[in-house]
Order: C-alpha cells, then structure tokens, then sequence
C-alpha cells in the first residue's frame, strides 16, 4: 500500500544519509596554516613560528629536553587517524633532524610518540614519561627521502598503531601494556638542526571538531573517510 511504499522508500534515504555522513559523534580536524596563525596550538618547549604556510620549529628546545607543541583541543582521542605533512630545509637539512608527532597526550609530559629518523632510513615509536622518550618499537625503510615533504599517517587502534610513509604501510607497533588510553595531539622534535615545517595536520575520531578560534565547516564527505572505525570489528 501507499503507506508502506512511503516508509521504505523514508528507510532508504535514511540509510543513505547515513552511510554519507557517518555517526553524529565522528568528526575532522583540519589544519594547514595557511591562514599565518597557529590557532589552538600552545608551545610547550622550542622555538615555533608560522612561516610561509608551515608550523615551523625553528630552534630547540632546552638541552635534554623534547621540542613540543600540543594542540589544546577541547576534545581527546583515543582511536582514530592523524596525518602529518613534514618537510625541511632542503639546501641545509642532512636527516639528524627527528620530528615527531605525539598521540595520546595525557599532559605536557606523558603519551605515545612517533619519530622519524632519516639519516638512519629508519622510524620508530615510544612513550614519552616524565619528558623522556623510551622506544617501544623501530623499522628501517630505505625509501625515507628528505629533500621531499614527507606525509606520515598514523592510525590508532586500541593498543595497536599502524604507521603508513607516504600511503604506503610501513610499521604496525603494539603496546601489550596500553600505557596511555586517550589524550591530545602534539608535534615536535628531540633534534633540531635546520627548521623543521609541519605542513599540515589532520585528525579523524569520534567526537572531534574544529573549534574557535579556528573554526571551520567540514563537509559530510569529509567524514566517510572515518567511518572505518565504526565498520571494523574485533579491535585488536
């Protein structure tokens, strides 16, 4: 009957809202500094400026201390998928340099760690306790260059991490202790010899926004990209 007809057809175009805009809760956070600021970003340790579209990390920190700056989102996460761009002085850079990017921060001393090694060819991942980094796990790949910007991707899921260079999947990392469960986003670097660029970030989880002062629309295509999380099963 007609009544019928009209619930299906309500069903279906619900379904397919659905399927385009993902969970009410998940969400992106987009930032390319394009705009000349740093919204949102609180230097923690080392020098930071906005240059020519890139969060730059011009001068280290304190001797024996890690160069940071974390992202005070209103919101935590704890599965998701963050993605870094990161390039470097390409007439001056020799790949002593270690950029890293921080994950699950419960505080401006403590969380997991990524680091990129590249005179090494080498990547690895750690905790930062008490400001120190300790290395959980590292993998070399020869396919590591300097003189090109380098897109890491990060996809965190429970106390298993997957490290992709350039779209290509290069290390999967466990925590058998799941040290760290939440936190924020940082970047940094436990070495500095020329300025390091962080050209662009973005995150992927459930509850995440863009938020003022550096507020932006994000499109419902933007987040099919993060319906993976709520497609998979079985989290390790």
């Amino acid at each position: 009957n007609m009544i019928g007809q009209r619930t299906i057809k309500a069903v279906i175009i619900l379904t397919l809202l659905l399927s385009i805009c993902g969970p009410v809760s998940a969400g992106v956070f987009f930032d390319d500094f394009e705009d000349g600021v740093a919204n949102g970003w609180r230097e923690v340790a080392g020098e930071w400026e906005v240059l020519e579209g890139a969060y730059t990390l011009t001068a280290p920190a304190e001797p024996d201390k890690i160069a940071m700056s974390i992202l005070d989102s209103p919101w935590e996460i704890t599965d998701g998928i963050i993605t870094f761009t990161i390039s470097f002085n390409k007439r001056k850079a020799e790949g002593t340099e270690r950029p890293m990017i921080f994950f699950r921060l419960e505080d401006d001393e403590n969380g997991y760690a990524f680091r990129f090694r590249g005179d090494d060819k080498w990547m690895d991942i750690g905790l930062i306790e008490a400001g120190i980094y300790a290395n959980i796990r590292g993998d070399p790949t020869d396919a590591i260059e300097i003189d090109e910007p380098s897109t890491i991707k990060l996809e965190l899921e429970g106390n298993i991490f997957f490290v992709y260079y350039n779209d290509v999947l290069r290390m999967r990392v466990g925590d058998v202790k799941s040290k760290f469960e939440k936190g924020r986003i940082g970047i940094g670097a436990s070495n500095v010899d020329t300025p390091i660029h962080f050209e662009e970030i973005r995150i992927e989880a459930e509850g995440v926004t863009q938020f003022i002062p550096d507020l932006r629309p994000v499109r419902p295509q933007e987040l099919l990209t993060i319906t993976w999380a709520h497609l998979k099963s079985g989290n390790p």
